[in-house]
């Protein structure tokens, strides 16, 4: 993001987005689920402090894909409706830094959101955990920027708010709910059938789900997997790494072919 249009366009977004009373009302719960997480480590017996990182892991992988999601459906489509994106469009920029610039300062917010939370958790655990709960935070960027990602994409392909928020909704829900649901039940068809790299392979192409699988087996090691029936083998750092990238970069590639495809349609 280069030029002070871009990065005025970036302290926009942030602005608004600091000013939103959902984005404060969510930060406050997920501070406060996170504060709670860490006081019940600290309070627990030693063994059961040992589930505080893994209980965030948890926490995080159910409520950071939720608010990504809302902060990025109405990115291009709130525009759109308040007929605001003519304008935008017009600004002596490219359309990808626009839609760069929505991502970056919604993407700001929301990184601030996860620091506040696991940083709340961090102060009410033991001091022996606080690193174990502070190494977290990066892992949980990648997953919030992906689904920010797919946010803002949904909003670029939607016509309508309402349109926009049901999809984010449908895409919280098939990724985050209905995946693991789906593979666990083929585990439970096929009587634990399915061949182990399959099981791998579809477990880490959805972002939720390498983000989870993949911090469970750092914490709690493999065979906390295998107690659930999942027994796989993850993929390398430079295949994650890749993974990151592709669900980062991918939806806002598409969106911005779309911004582009708008703007030569309209001219």
């Amino acid at each position: 993001m280069t030029g002070r249009v871009g990065g005025a366009l970036v302290l926009h977004e942030l602005s608004e987005r600091l000013r939103d009373r959902w984005v404060l009302v969510v930060t406050l719960l997920f501070v406060l689920l996170a504060s709670g997480v860490g006081l019940y480590g600290r309070a627990a017996e030693e063994g059961a402090a040992a589930v505080t990182a893994p209980s965030l892991v948890t926490l995080s992988t159910f409520l950071v894909p939720l608010v990504a999601l809302v902060l990025g459906h109405d990115a291009i489509v709130g525009e759109r409706e308040r007929h605001t994106l003519g304008l935008l469009l017009s600004l002596p920029v490219g359309r990808g830094e626009v839609l760069l610039a929505k991502f970056v300062g919604r993407g700001i917010a929301l990184a601030l959101a996860i620091s506040l939370g696991f940083g709340a958790a961090a102060l009410m655990v033991a001091p022996s955990q606080q690193r174990a709960l502070i190494a977290l935070v990066p892992p949980t960027l990648l997953l919030g920027g992906a689904f920010l990602s797919i946010g803002v994409l949904i909003s670029s392909v939607a016509q309508r708010h309402a349109t926009a928020a049901s999809l984010a909704v449908a895409v919280w829900f098939l990724l985050v709910l209905f995946w693991d649901l789906g593979l666990l039940a083929a585990l439970v068809a096929t009587d634990g059938s399915v061949p182990q790299q399959v099981i791998a392979v579809v477990s880490a192409v959805n972002p939720a789900g390498l983000y989870r699988l993949a911090l469970l087996e750092r914490l709690t090691g493999a065979a906390a997997l295998q107690e659930l029936g999942l027994v796989v083998r993850m993929p390398g750092a430079l295949v994650q790494s890749a993974l990151w990238t592709a669900w980062i970069l991918g939806p806002l590639a598409i969106g911005t072919g779309l911004l582009m495809r708008r703007k030569a349609v309209t001219t």
